[in-house]
This record gives structure tokens, C-alpha cells and sequence, in this order.
């Protein structure tokens, strides 16, 4: 089978360029693909060194804005590949403009094969959350001009929840049958449960944003230092991703009126910075208020962290019975669930048996294997009018 993967892969890589790598990865290794050719922005694209070490990988270079000439070369790849699997919004890799919509364009009205294309979805953030993040409004364009004119040309979609699976019919009205949930893997191989407790820290590790929900954190973390006889600290490890005024102003009111509440803003944060954190709190907090998959609860969990996480959106299918759910409206509801962990020893040791236990049922091996599953179905496919495959249902991890 030859494959062309298309995604975005800067320099330094978090989020859906990671996921990315980690499936290609596995993918490349497979006795069913042939070749693979990795479509990679001139300038922009950094693929890993190791990836290009596989003699099935190549790279397809192009413009950022696609020139005439890289379009006709673009064509020509894509009609010789058996599968073209967009690990990302199409708009993240290609012009926005005039030539992705033209190479769409070619694909519905059955100038090219319309059953090669695998779309991966990974969340619908800016439908839900406008306000998170400075592009929120013209995402929310690209996605409405997608979803209105090119929903239909994908012959498979990928979503990697039930929670987002959802999320695509809702909002792209997509048929069920058309879309697949294959789970991420953790980038962190599961540890041994932890047995050593005690630091009273209590962890976040998050870009910030308003849907991160750090505002009612905060509040239940004072709440939470008011009931407790122990001094504790919390630790929020994360860039900025959209500047929150309130946020800064309650930080700020927060060391002028109590000198005992210890918060400490880390901001960005190296792998091995974040290893060492989940290895010293005693709890993992994070009350989101979505989320596409979750991530960071995966590799908390992995680390032998317990967690304490919301009831929203795809959460409650990752941690299982692992975790802690809560309300993350609710201030006070959180902070007495902190307190819980906080306050008892075996029940931080349960939980991180339980989380490590969860963190095993998830793997990049198994997704790509997965994955695989989904391309090799569309590439024996014929070429006709997208008929509504057969998906079989995935086996979810946690119930």
C-alpha cells in the first residue's frame, strides 16, 4: 500500500504534530505499506531524522501557497497513492485559499479518485470555544466552507473519542457509519504505581486558556487551603496560550490577601521537566472544560499520578474508573475532591494502581495498527460514487 500523510510538523512539536510523528512512526514499520510519502512545507516542516532513516518514507516538498506547478505534482501524487490520510484540518498544511479549494474541488466532482482521502478529526474546539485562541473566528469559517461544500469528499474520517465522534455529527452531520474512534496512545510508557506521597502539591499542566478553566482552579485551590490544617501548593505548568485578564488579576489578589496560598506559574515546561512534575504532586488536576481527547490525564496517569478530572467531553472515557470526576463548574465540588486525594494516603495509592492500569489499555501501537485497519479498507475500495461503509464498532477502554 502506498500512503501520503499530510499533516503539519514544526520544529518543536506538541499536540496533533506529535500525535502525528508517533503514528507515522509505527505506521512506516507495518509489512502492509510500501512506500509513504510525507507532504512537508518548504521552510516550515521539520521531520525527525529517524522517520526519514525508513527507506519506505520520502519527502514531497511544496510551497507554502501552492504554485501551478506544485499542484500538478500534488495531483499526480495523490492519484498514485492508494490513501491520502490528512492527520490535520486540510487548511493547517495547505493554502486556504483559491488551491486547496481547487484540489477539493477535483476530488467531488470525480476528477480525482474521490475514495483515497482519510480525514483524522481531533476536536471541535472552535465551534465550542471561539475565544480560545486569536484564530477562532476564521477556523470557524474554514470549518462551516468545509462542512458545507466538502464533508462528503472524505471517504473515511477518524475521531479519536466517542466524545468527538459525537461532536462530527453534530456539527458536519456526518453518518456514523463514516467515522471510526481510534484512541491516542500516551507519550509516556506507563511506570510502576507510585507508593511515595506527600509533597501537598496538586498539578496542572496546561497551555492556558479560558476553556482550561485555571480561574475556577484557582478558587477551589483557596477554597481547598481554607478546609486544609496542611500548607499547600499549586503548580501550573503551561504556556499562555489566550491572555486572560481575570486570571492576572486574581493572581494578584490572591498574594495580597493570603500569604499562606503558594501558586506557582511555571509557563512553559521541557518532557523531562514535566516527567519530574507528575513524579512529585500528589494529585493531577485537571478540570477542563472540553476536551477533543485529553492527553495530559493519559500521561498523568501514566506516570502513577492520581487524577482528579471533569465529567465532560471526552474525559470520563479516558480515565475509566482511574480518576475522580467533577463537575468543573463547580468550585466547591472541586476543591472537596481535592482534598480527598490530599487527605488520604491509600487512596492516592489505589488510584495510582488504577491509573496505570487505564494508561495501559491505550498505545501507539495499537492505534496505528488501527489506523492502518481504516486505510487498507478505503484503498481496496473501487473507484465509484462513496457508498456508506461498514465500520466496526471500536472497542472503548474505560467503562
Amino acid at each position: 500500500m502506498k500512503l501520503t500523510i499530510i499533516a503539519p510538523f514544526p520544529e518543536l512539536k506538541d499536540g496533533i504534530p506529535r500525535v502525528a510523528e508517533e503514528l507515522l512512526k509505527r505506521i512506516a514499520r507495518s509489512n502492509q505499506i510500501d512506500a509513504i510519502s510525507v507532504v512537508a512545507r518548504r521552510g516550515m516542516d521539520f521531520i525527525s531524522p529517524s522517520l526519514l532513516a525508513s527507506q519506505k518514507v520520502s519527502l514531497f516538498t511544496i510551497a507554502r501557497f501552492l504554485t501551478p506547478q506544485t499542484m500538478v505534482k500534488l495531483i499526480k501524487l495523490y492519484k498514485e497513492s492508494d490513501v491520502v490520510l490528512f492527520l490535520a484540518p486540510p487548511w493547517d498544511v495547505l493554502d486556504p485559499l483559491e488551491a486547496l479549494y481547487f484540489f477539493l474541488l477535483l476530488i467531488k466532482y470525480g476528477f480525482l479518485p474521490r475514495s483515497k482521502w482519510v480525514q483524522l478529526v481531533h476536536d471541535f474546539i472552535p465551534y465550542i470555544f471561539v475565544e480560545d485562541g486569536t484564530q477562532g473566528r476564521r477556523t470557524i469559517k474554514l470549518l462551516n466552507t468545509f462542512q458545507k461544500h466538502f464533508s462528503n469528499v472524505p471517504e473515511r474520517y477518524i475521531a479519536v473519542s466517542q466524545s468527538t465522534k459525537k461532536d462530527a455529527i453534530r456539527f458536519w452531520g456526518l453518518q456514523a457509519d463514516r467515522v471510526t474512534v481510534i484512541y491516542n496512545g500516551p507519550f509516556v510508557a506507563p511506570k510502576a504505581p507510585r507508593e511515595d506521597f506527600g509533597s501537598k502539591q496538586i498539578l496542572i499542566v496546561s497551555d492556558i486558556s479560558p476553556r482550561k478553566n485555571h480561574i475556577r482552579l484557582i478558587r477551589a485551590f483557596e477554597r481547598a487551603q481554607e478546609l486544609s490544617q496542611s500548607r499547600l501548593e499549586l503548580v501550573v505548568a503551561g504556556q499562555t496560550r489566550t491572555v486572560i485578564p481575570e486570571l492576572e488579576h486574581m493572581l494578584r489578589d490572591v498574594s495580597r490577601r493570603r500569604e499562606n496560598v503558594r501558586i506557582t506559574m511555571m509557563g512553559y515546561v521541557s518532557d523531562s521537566e514535566v516527567l519530574s512534575l507528575y513524579a512529585k504532586a500528589d494529585v493531577f488536576v485537571y478540570p477542563s472544560l472540553y476536551e477533543g481527547f485529553g492527553l495530559p490525564v493519559l500521561e498523568a496517569m501514566a506516570c502513577g499520578c492520581p487524577v482528579i478530572t471533569s465529567n465532560v467531553s471526552s474525559l470520563p472515557e479516558v480515565v475509566g474508573d482511574a480518576a475522580l470526576l467533577v463537575d468543573p463548574y463547580n468550585v466547591e465540588a472541586l476543591a472537596q475532591a481535592m482534598l480527598t486525594v490530599l487527605e488520604d494516603d491509600e487512596l492516592k495509592k489505589e488510584m495510582s494502581k488504577r491509573g496505570i492500569t487505564q494508561a495501559q489499555k491505550f498505545s501507539w501501537d495499537k492505534a496505528a495498527a488501527e489506523f492502518l485497519a481504516v486505510c487498507t479498507d478505503v484503498a481496496n475500495k473501487e473507484d465509484i460514487p462513496r457508498l456508506e461503509g461498514r465500520v466496526s464498532p471500536p472497542s472503548t477502554p474505560a467503562k
